[in-house]
């Protein structure tokens, strides 16, 4: 298939293996400073037994979310976690959206299209927070059937960085809305909707509105297994079943998106890295899925949606 840039530089395609296609390795909303609130995924011992736990189990690579302006992303940590762990780190540049404890964004809102596109640009080929530890995807995003105008610049620079750059974009859609509006964006600006994701769109569990994404050529993520407050699984069983049967099994990967406390067994929670692996994927079999399906969603579907396109 090709190259998939992780953290510790290039590797085939075919070595990526098993995958989730959006967690955070480490977040750190509110700072260093304080480490017990639920958003702060920071402690080393911690995370690197998450990572250690997803590997005993057959995990082989974690597509990390957080972009330079979003939750205390650092490179150098993911690198060596991914160096003690053995699991595989794509980390990404772009940006999600405005925040007060997110001044550093603040000079984004000075920045041209231009200007951001080649920030993008610079983190994937040069490197990320000082280093030459290099992003491997661009992340997006919009609001709650909205777009801010600093996120629309941020979308448009995604789109042409990917253009230049071959790595895909995916995005954080707010509670699974916005995606069609996404899609003109980035389809504007002349992108292969082929090498654009959307995440989050089982939080708006309509399938009609799934399939026509589907059928733009982009990706479909589901990060809400397990999670009950996000709907039962049974809807999102049924869902990946009209998804399969409409025949776009090649264009759907799934994952978790726990970015707290309480998403971790190692935290007291639940339900863990581990759960997809060992509880949501053998309901797919009983329920009727077949292991290739199911090897495509978590294997080979990031392996070619990750892939440098030359």
């Amino acid at each position: 298939m090709g190259k998939i840039r992780t953290v510790l530089g290039d590797i085939d395609s075919s070595k990526l293996g098993f995958t989730m296609a959006h967690e955070h390795v480490f977040m750190d909303i509110a700072g260093h400073g304080k480490p017990d609130i639920e958003w702060s995924l920071y402690r080393w011992n911690e995370q690197l037994q998450i990572l250690r736990e997803y590997k005993a189990v057959g995990g082989n690579a974690i597509i990390d979310a957080n972009p330079r302006y979003q939750d205390g992303r650092d490179a150098a940590r993911m690198k060596v976690a991914a160096e003690q762990s053995g699991v595989h780190i794509v980390a990404c540049t772009g940006f999600v959206k405005e925040a007060e404890n997110q001044a550093n964004c603040q000079d984004m809102v000075k920045m041209s299209v231009e200007e951001m596109t080649d920030l993008f640009v610079k983190e994937i080929t040069v490197g990320m927070d000082g280093t030459d530890i290099k992003a491997g995807w661009i992340k997006g995003a919009s609001m709650y059937c909205y777009i801010t105008p600093l996120q629309e610049k941020a979308l448009r620079a995604a789109a042409r960085a990917a253009m230049i750059t071959g790595v895909p974009v995916h995005t954080h859609t707010e509670i699974g809305t916005w995606g069609f509006e996404q899609i003109e964006i980035v389809e504007s600006e002349g992108m292969d909707l082929t090498r654009f994701g959307l995440a989050h769109l089982d939080r708006n569990p309509d399938f009609w509105y799934h399939k026509k994404i589907a059928e733009k050529g982009c990706y479909i993520i589901y990060d809400g297994p397990g999670k009950a407050k996000y709907y039962p699984d049974s809807m999102r069983v049924e869902l990946l079943r009209k998804l399969v049967d409409a025949g776009f099994e090649k264009q759907i990967m799934l994952c978790n998106d726990m970015g707290k406390k309480s998403h971790h067994t190692v935290y007291g929670g639940g339900p863990g890295w581990t759960w997809i692996k060992q509880k949501f994927l053998p309901r797919l079999l009983d329920e009727g899925f077949s292991q290739e399906t199911i090897d495509n969603f978590m294997i080979h579907n990031p392996a070619r949606f990750y892939s440098l396109k030359e």
